[in-house]
């Protein structure tokens, strides 16, 4: 079954009006489904095969002079040799638009080749897991909760897939063989122990000595894991807000998940009672609450962080956008204690207008409006540009 993805409108109006458009996102998120099902007849090739691969590094004048058309090459991390030569290409003839169309997994690396060597000529997009909103849509999603446990790959819903069956094998095949090719990891069993120690600390404050203590390895490889994890889009660290730029770099980030199936495999919670027994179940809707956000626009580091003052008073998000400030807690209940969040604490430190809203797990699929906040449930499809964000 097609699940029809939010972000359809951008890609194509990006393929109208710029030479290269590159897709990125965690592997199995549906980039390239979703690019063969809108350019049908483009001519598509994918660097997942070694061979292929190393034919477009060594030779990439040559491997690009063989598409006579619309191109989709998928994975192009894999041939970073490429991104010089199609610079060449595109500069003989500006006014060809979406001819070629990337996809690529590992973020930063990728982003950075790009930047370098495609600057003014290519629109990044990122394509996630399913949101609410896209589930919502098809009719799938039938116990709205069960996106929590489940996440949000698009096999798993498509196919009606047993998802802990689903993420044992993602673990193995992507997660270990893509990690793989990016540092050394020796010793397996420690590894996976470690991503079970990360999942467990979801929403938490990043502490490599107490991690490196609990896995049993040194700081630095937890740091390297870390990195690693973070290259290829599986986890995300959210800086603390601070004025002071240097001050959100030195402080340490709150840890999430991409999605939140990977989170619930690796506590082994398969099951919507197997979840609202875990002891984790809050940090995992808080996880949820998280990429939902960035599923919708929001980026980490960019507009959407997290306060912790030196008394330890909290708010779980904040968005910074167009000057105004926007205060979001993630509480796991039906009618939160409005006396257990700190918006009034922490709202009269920002001079600009503020706006507090909290994401619960409450049946209304309508925004209640309380004095002093706002109440809404996500999994109901509802994000924050429905809400009126402002």
């Amino acid at each position: 079954m097609w699940i029809e993805r939010n972000n359809t409108d951008k890609i194509l109006e990006a393929v109208r009006t710029r030479p290269v458009v590159l897709l990125t996102g965690i592997r199995q998120a549906g980039k390239s489904s979703l690019l063969k099902k809108l350019f049908p007849e483009a001519e598509y090739v994918t660097l997942d095969k070694i061979l292929i691969a190393a034919q477009a590094q060594e030779n990439p004048e040559r491997f690009l002079g063989g598409f006579h058309k619309q191109a989709i090459i998928d994975e192009i991390q894999y041939a970073p040799g490429l991104f010089r030569d199609l610079k060449v290409i595109v500069d003989q003839d500006r006014a060809i638009k979406g001819k070629w169309i990337l996809t690529g997994s590992q973020q930063f690396p990728l982003m950075q080749q790009v930047s370098e060597s495609l600057a003014g000529r290519v629109k990044i997009l990122r394509l996630g897991s399913l949101s609410a909103s896209e589930l919502s849509n098809s009719n799938l999603l039938k116990n709205p909760t069960d996106l929590l446990w489940k996440g949000g790959f698009p096999e798993i819903w498509a196919e009606g897939l047993q998802a802990s069956e689903y993420f044992d094998d993602y673990i193995q095949t992507y997660l270990e063989r893509d990690l793989k090719q990016i540092l050394n990891v020796s010793n397996l069993r420690d590894f996976r122990r470690f991503l079970s120690l990360l999942a467990i600390r979801v929403g938490q404050l990043l502490n490599y000595a107490e991690l490196a203590k609990d896995a049993g390895v040194a700081p630095n490889t937890i740091k390297a894991w870390v990195n690693a994890l973070e290259v290829s889009g599986l986890i995300y660290l959210l800086p603390p807000y601070y004025k002071n730029m240097g001050k959100r770099l030195i402080k340490a980030p709150k840890v999430y998940f991409c999605d939140n199936g990977l989170i619930t495999a690796l506590l082994n919670i398969d099951s919507a009672d197997a979840l609202e027994r875990s002891p984790h179940v809050g940090s995992i809707w808080e996880n949820f609450v998280f990429t939902e956000m960035m599923k919708n626009g929001y980026v980490a580091g960019k507009d959407l962080f997290f306060y912790r003052d030196q008394n330890g008073i909290e708010i779980d998000f904040i968005i910074e956008k167009s000057g105004k400030i926007n205060l979001i807690e993630a509480k796991y209940a039906e009618r939160p204690d409005h006396k257990k969040m700190n918006f009034r604490k922490v709202a009269p430190i920002f001079p600009q207008e503020v706006f507090n809203y909290c994401a619960c797990s409450m049946n209304e699929p309508t925004i209640i409006q309380l004095r002093g906040f706002s109440l809404y449930n996500p999994l109901f499809g509802n994000t924050l540009t429905t809400l009126g964000l402002k």
